[in-house]
């Protein structure tokens, strides 16, 4: 059997994620603006979701899955894509040019090494009132063999995640953990058995737990998580 591609990979973990996406979607809905840019955008997980916002702007370093982002939602006249880097300028103009409010980033930052400025050039691209959604993995004992995969740099806890903030102009709204299911599955896979492989039953698993884990972190904010949250507004 001819081994996966790497667009291949992420049409699989595009199509198997939809349900943990969504529940990702839903942790920021009720502070994304009108004018979204999607960090990180890969072939578009949040477009959908977004297909009702007056501007969305997909964002990411590799042509080819925006290549693939541009070929499904390029009939939208409100989608938009731009390869480029949130340690770069570039990024900052970009995004004050197209109006953008609202800056989406989901298991982006843990790749890059200078974390803190990549935090802070976002913040630098909204104007006053605009939010910076960040979902990054948690707990840095979770770290091994699948982050390495990944390309990690790191995992965060809530308060390396708001340092991160430290003399930024605003105020972080909400931080907390995400998905406390997720842990013992990571840690096994990625520390005990040491994998290197992303199989489908990481999904499955999570798909079908979903039901019930989606209440319940909504009752019961988790003491740890798979991922942090952090919601930021600009003052």
């Amino acid at each position: 059997m001819a081994a996966e591609t790497h667009l291949e990979f992420y049409r699989r973990w595009h199509r198997l994620s939809k349900p943990y996406i969504r529940w990702q979607f839903e942790q920021f809905q009720p502070f994304i603006g009108r004018r979204v840019a999607d960090v990180g955008c890969g072939l578009g997980n949040f477009t959908e979701l977004l297909a009702d916002r007056d501007f969305y702007l997909g964002i990411d370093l590799d042509e080819e899955l925006l290549a693939e982002l541009r070929r499904v939602h390029g009939h939208r006249s409100n989608v938009e894509t731009a390869r480029l880097d949130i340690t770069k300028p570039e990024l900052k103009e970009s995004l004050r040019a197209k109006g953008v409010d609202t800056v989406l980033c989901v298991n982006v930052v843990e790749h890059v090494a200078d974390d803190a400025f990549a935090v802070c050039n976002m913040i630098a691209a909204i104007p006053s009132g605009g939010h910076v959604c960040l979902l990054m993995p948690a707990l840095p004992f979770l770290f091994g063999t699948l982050d390495e995969l990944d390309g990690h740099y790191r995992r965060y806890t809530k308060q390396i995640m708001a340092k991160l903030f430290d003399g930024q102009p605003g105020k972080i709204l909400k931080l907390y953990y995400f998905n406390l299911i997720g842990v013992p599955g990571w840690f096994i896979k990625g520390r005990v058995l040491k994998q290197r492989q992303h199989t489908n039953d990481n999904y499955a698993i999570m798909n079908a737990l979903l039901p019930v884990v989606r209440p319940l972190e909504r009752l019961i904010a988790p003491p740890l998580g798979m991922s942090v949250i952090c919601v930021f507004r600009k003052n």
